[in-house]
């Protein structure tokens, strides 16, 4: 490994929306026998948004934690990229907005980085190069990874949808995860597992196709990796893989055991059942609640592991594959700080998983029916009543004249919305006006 400025994360942030529908709720409106759900794809609960909600709120909310929960200050920030697949514009970045919406600095560049759910990982990487080759100078990066999920009502997909959003400071004080060094591990094939045409709000997806693919990108992009950085499968303490439903993550870690730990002896699968248990397990704890992320999924499987301090994960190696359809992914490493007060009851995963509201399937199919409203022109709306605003600081109000408003919520207002206080918030609130392009 060439050794040369240590560049990584220094600090890590999440939002999930404040709703959610368990997925027993939805495979019996579907007319599913629950199992499928819980133990086929392995997730429990799938985060949902509210009319207000939208990757770029969702992207601000988790930024904003990040300067208010830590010692980074927004004018040091010189660099902002946005790794995601839902964009609310197909000109302009999400990156853009949120740099304007947080009033970072001029002398600052930004876009979004694309390739399904690879998105941030290229996010990532580039940051992180950014910041070793000396442009810079001394200043850090905001990389974001956000979007919400969502396939066709009563589609095989639907029971994987989620939402939320993951913020990260990569610098040269990386407290949290140091990136090692290694020459990179990536592959490349066209592929059509996954896509969204221009035309739709929903995905389209080739589920065995897709599993075929991430399989064969994870075995790619590992040899590559054991090859240039001599590191064995018993070196990483934690492997963290890109979660589209909970149970891939156990499909992926099988495929790597059965590779490098060749056994004669009939006990393989306990020990594997076992191994899996210690190393990819308890990072997913959280995408289990959520749902996927999409660009966000392996981040969240990140935050979750750092957030559960009875793991003791400082200083461990951890290793991550990354994939997106299309495809492209890539398997690299990192090292977890030593001192866990530096994130310590700031990611706020489990915070915001405490404090969701439920909703029946009756509420979920309304939220999502207003929620594709909101995304014609003319849908503008500034009066929007919602369910439940939690702590919300910015809001989606519609489209007016082709351009996306957005209610800025001043911190004296920050509070649940009840009816009594509806109109007081409403005239307290500040309108954002964003341009998109039709």
């Amino acid at each position: 490994m060439t050794t040369r400025i240590p560049v990584g994360i220094e600090a890590i942030s999440t939002h999930i929306p404040r709703h959610f529908i368990d997925l027993k709720t939805l495979a019996k409106a579907n007319g599913t026998d629950p199992d499928k759900y819980y133990h086929g794809l392995g997730g429990r609960r799938m985060a949902v948004i509210q009319p207000g909600e939208d990757p770029l709120t969702l992207a601000v909310e988790a930024a904003r934690k990040l300067f208010d929960r830590y010692s980074v200050k927004r004018k040091d920030i010189g660099l902002v990229i946005v790794g995601t697949e839902t964009a609310i514009d197909a000109a302009k970045p999400i990156a853009a907005y949120v740099h304007g919406i947080l009033g970072l600095p001029g002398e600052c560049r930004t876009f979004d980085t694309k390739h399904a759910c690879y998105g941030c990982t290229a996010a990532l990487k580039t940051a992180a190069d950014w910041c070793r080759s000396g442009s810079a100078r001394g200043r850090k990066a905001l990389v974001i990874a956000t979007d919400i999920a969502r396939y066709d009502n009563d589609s095989p997909g639907e029971p994987t949808q989620g939402a939320g959003a993951v913020a990260m400071i990569v610098g040269q004080s990386p407290a949290l995860l140091a990136l090692e060094d290694y020459p990179e591990a990536v592959f490349t094939e066209d592929a059509m597992d996954f896509w969204r045409p221009h035309y739709r709000t929903t995905a389209v997806v080739d589920g065995h196709a897709s599993i075929d693919n991430y399989l064969k990108a994870l075995e790619s992009t590992y040899r590559r990796f054991k090859h240039e950085s001599g590191l064995a499968f018993e070196d990483y303490d934690y492997l963290l893989f890109h979660v589209p439903f909970p149970k891939m993550a156990f499909k992926a870690f099988r495929l790597l055991y059965e590779r490098e730990m060749k056994s004669e002896n009939g006990n393989r699968f306990e020990n594997m059942e076992t191994d899996y248990r210690a190393r990819s397990w308890p990072a997913l704890w959280a995408n289990i609640e959520i749902g996927n992320v999409y660009a966000g999924s392996l981040y969240i499987s990140l935050a979750s592991l750092l957030e559960k301090q009875s793991l003791r994960p400082q200083s461990r190696r951890l290793g991550f594959f990354s994939y997106g359809s299309g495809c492209c992914a890539e398997f690299f490493s990192g090292r977890v700080g030593p001192d866990a007060s530096a994130w310590e009851g700031k990611i706020g995963l489990q915070e915001a998983l405490d404090n969701r509201i439920e909703l029946d399937h009756a509420s979920y199919r309304r939220f999502r029916a207003e929620s594709e409203r909101l995304l014609k022109n003319g849908s503008f709306q500034e009066d929007l009543r919602l369910d439940d605003m939690g702590e919300a600081t910015i809001l989606f109000c519609g489209i007016r004249d082709h351009q996306r408003v957005y209610s800025i919520i001043p911190d004296s207002s920050r509070r649940r919305r009840h009816d009594d206080a509806a109109n007081k918030n409403k005239e307290e609130r500040e309108l954002f006006t964003v341009r998109v392009y039709s």
